[in-house]
């Protein structure tokens, strides 16, 4: 995932998301304008707009030169490096130092440095960490910050996305991207097995029935495709669909091992009979190639991987579509997201907060998420007057069927700070389940027990 691609975070930890409301009002961003010059930007970078000067008139610019070290997997993407850019030309006297790191090692890359009390300024941080740095004290409550913004306005945001960054009814991240999830399948290969590709499976039965059909082992043509190693997020949408759900209300009973949960394991751990076995301990980003190559038919995935059929393989063009997930009891996908954060432990908070916030600014956030015409990138921006905007889908159209999907979309509302071990034993047991080790039912009840002992230490 270059987050855009996901190409540097083949599924990082991930976050389970509530129904967002997106039939809400529209909320005016407003900014400052300036009527300073503009300023000059290396050749190349697109000029500033001065409107993003002074998003927070009250918090003054450092009278002294200031380096904001920022920690992220997207620092080499041309658009951090243009807004890197636009922004120092606009606060001369701050700098901003990227420092990258692969999507998966950044939870414990900045634990260990929290731990040693060398934390960076400000981060682009998974959602599913939020709350868990929050309460640990390593984040910055941004309350008073967002009360002295023109930009940045809790209104403005779909509620799931600012809940995911809320800690104890404050706000400790800035919402910067989203993803929903949905079904991808090759029109010609569903033609082929003598199924309408106009009429993609609705239900847990249909979506079984079609991968069967599509199901070939010895022309090795598969009918869809499940990778062990990113196992529990790819169970989660059965799991709500079956009417299951992660977390009892007080966050320390593990309910994933209901009766609905292990229908919905059995039936998830099934496809595995219609997953090309050597795909089995991959990724879904490795994995693409086998839905390029026609190996795979059907494939679940966010809205990352439309970005990297149309740049990486555009030959096959006009032979995939997109549609919402099968459903069972009723519809449900997952999304996720990232997060601007500063730590507790920065020297420079003020400047901290002027990069974040010029990063959230409605036209930053769509550069960031959406591309251009020319570079168009399939991230959704979390703020609802962008959402709402038919323009704001004008780089590249496809995307606006994923914001469409949030409709479906559900999280818990329950904080539970460990909740990303649980997590990984639970990723770890499904993944046992896929390599035939154990049945479905037995691993999500031995990820349940082992998750609340867990949760009592």
């Amino acid at each position: 995932m270059n987050r855009l691609s996901r190409n540097s975070y083949p599924h990082r930890l991930f976050l389970t998301i509530a129904l967002l409301l997106l039939a809400l009002s529209v909320v005016p961003v407003s900014v400052l304008a300036q009527d300073e010059p503009v300023p000059e930007v290396p050749e190349g970078v697109p000029t500033p707009n001065m409107a993003h000067a002074n998003l927070s008139p009250e918090i003054p610019d450092p009278t002294e030169p200031v380096t904001v070290t920022f920690a992220s997997w997207r620092g080499g993407d041309v658009a951090f490096q243009d807004l890197k850019a636009q922004f120092e030309a606009l606060h001369p006297n701050i700098t901003i130092e990227f420092q990258d790191a692969p999507a998966e090692e950044m939870r414990t890359r900045l634990l260990t440095q929290v731990a040693a009390n060398n934390a960076p300024d400000a981060a682009y941080m998974d959602f599913g960490t939020v709350a868990e740095f929050a309460s640990r004290g390593a984040l910055l409550n941004l309350d008073e910050f967002i009360g002295l913004s023109n930009s940045v306005t809790v209104e403005d945001y779909v509620p799931a996305f600012l809940q995911a960054t809320q800690y104890e009814g404050s706000v400790y991240g800035l919402p910067i991207d989203a993803e929903t999830t949905g079904l991808f399948y090759r029109t010609d290969l569903f033609e082929a097995a003598g199924l309408d590709p106009n009429d993609p499976p609705d239900t847990w039965e249909e979506f079984r029935a079609a991968a069967e059909a599509l199901t070939n082992p010895d022309e090795r043509q598969y009918g869809t495709i499940i990778f062990a190693p990113e196992a529990a997020y790819y169970f989660y949408p059965w799991l709500w669909q079956a009417g299951g759900d992660n977390l009892a209300e007080d966050g320390m009973d593990v309910i994933f091992d209901s009766e609905e949960g292990q229908r919905a394991a059995e039936f998830y751990v099934g496809l595995r009979e219609f997953s090309p076995p050597d795909f089995l301990n991959s990724n879904s980003w490795d994995g693409r190639v086998a839905f390029a190559e026609g190996t795979v038919a059907m494939y679940v995935a966010g809205a990352w991987f439309a970005g990297v059929l149309q740049q990486e393989f555009p030959d096959i063009a006009g032979l995939w579509a997109m549609a919402p997930l099968p459903s069972d009891q009723r519809c449900a996908t997952t999304i996720a997201g990232d997060a601007l954060v500063v730590f507790s432990q920065s020297e420079n908070p003020e400047a901290a907060w002027k990069w974040i916030e010029f990063l959230s600014a409605p036209e930053n956030m769509s550069r960031l998420n959406l591309g251009t015409a020319e570079e168009p990138f399939t991230l959704l921006p979390p703020r609802r007057s962008l959402l709402e905007d038919p323009a704001t889908f004008a780089a590249n159209p496809v995307v606006e069927g994923f914001a469409g999907m949030m409709d479906c979309a559900v999280t818990s509302e329950v904080v539970q700070p460990r909740w990303p071990e649980v997590e990984q034993i639970l990723n770890e047991q499904l993944a046992r389940a896929i390599y035939g080790e154990i049945d479905a039912a037995t691993a999500v009840q031995e990820a349940a027990i082992m998750g609340e002992e867990l949760l009592q230490q």
